[in-house]
């Protein structure tokens, strides 16, 4: 590692290192959590574009979004426990300045990399695969809370009608029929359906991606039973809900990840005739089988 290299990490990490303080400052001082993830937005954007024109490779915003991203989330665990607390409290904004200090980077680093002619700056595959093992280690931390630490629950239980419910959507059904005929509010029911299918986009994403040079029945497979086995072991552990609406719900993010992949593989070979995790050296043509298998 050269002498230049050096300076701009010990850069990374001290403008770092400031933000951090700043958000923290701004978390603690203004009631309204939502500012300090705008203003995390806003200077993560900023450095992100920063370090890369300094720097010229994406190792930079690598290094950057690791540590924005590992450390607010140790603020977010530290918050958290100390619940209840007078002083300072936890909320759902608490997630999301974890989840902007990792979006906004990748994001950017993405759209460069795609609007990127030639190859200017270096390492973006380095960094999409650092960027998305954390990611993975967030995503686990956040599914041992979502299903077994503290379970998020839909406002209705399981159906009269049996002691187990085996068909998609009975449960979920019978209780908006009854909701509407009751004039029950649905907001509640409606934004549980939402973020348990916004839940599983990132792992179908993910899933995709890492499961490219496999063959289509282990891919299908390893789509359908990481959801059934987080339903199952809640049902067995008595964690949770463990249902088969979940489950329902789950493939259905599983689905839009996978299609998520595909339209920006489709984009990216309409554009650049290759494909977005294929670097940019790499002279062989890629055979466009998009739409042929998920």
């Amino acid at each position: 590692m050269n002498k230049r290299s050096v300076n701009i990490n010990s850069l990374v990490l001290l403008l770092a290192l400031l933000s951090l303080l700043l958000e923290i400052f701004i978390y603690y001082f203004i009631p309204q959590h939502y500012i300090t993830v705008i203003v995390a937005a806003v200077i993560s954007l900023a450095l992100s574009h920063f370090f890369l024109e300094t720097s010229l490779e994406y190792k930079s915003c690598l290094l950057h979004a690791s540590f924005m991203t590992i450390t607010t989330a140790g603020f977010c665990v530290i918050v958290y426990s100390m619940q209840p607390n007078e002083w300072i409290q936890y909320d759902y904004w608490t997630l999301c300045l974890v989840l902007i200090n990792w979006l906004v980077p990748y994001i950017y680093c993405f759209v460069r990399d795609f609007a990127d002619r030639g190859p200017r700056f270096d390492c973006f595959h380095f960094f999409f695969h650092g960027m998305s093992i954390i990611f993975i280690l967030i995503y686990l931390l956040a599914i041992a809370k979502q299903f077994f630490i503290t379970p998020y629950l839909p406002p209705f239980g399981f159906a009269e009608f049996g002691a187990h419910n085996f068909i998609p959507f009975m449960t979920t059904g019978s209780y908006f029929e009854n909701a509407i005929s009751l004039g029950i509010d649905l907001t509640p029911a409606i934004v549980y359906l939402i973020e348990t299918v916004v839940f599983f986009i990132p792992f179908g994403f993910l899933a995709r991606i890492y499961c490219r040079n496999v063959n289509l029945f282990s891919r299908v497979l390893a789509y359908l039973c990481f959801p059934l086995l987080l339903e199952l072991l809640q049902y067995f552990t008595g964690l949770g809900r463990g249902d088969i609406d979940d489950y329902a719900l789950a493939l259905i993010g599983t689905l839009i990840g996978i299609a998520i992949y595909h339209i920006v593989y489709a984009v990216s070979y309409s554009f650049h005739k290759r494909d977005f995790l294929e670097d940019r050296t790499v002279t062989k043509k890629l055979l466009f089988h998009f739409g042929g298998s998920l």
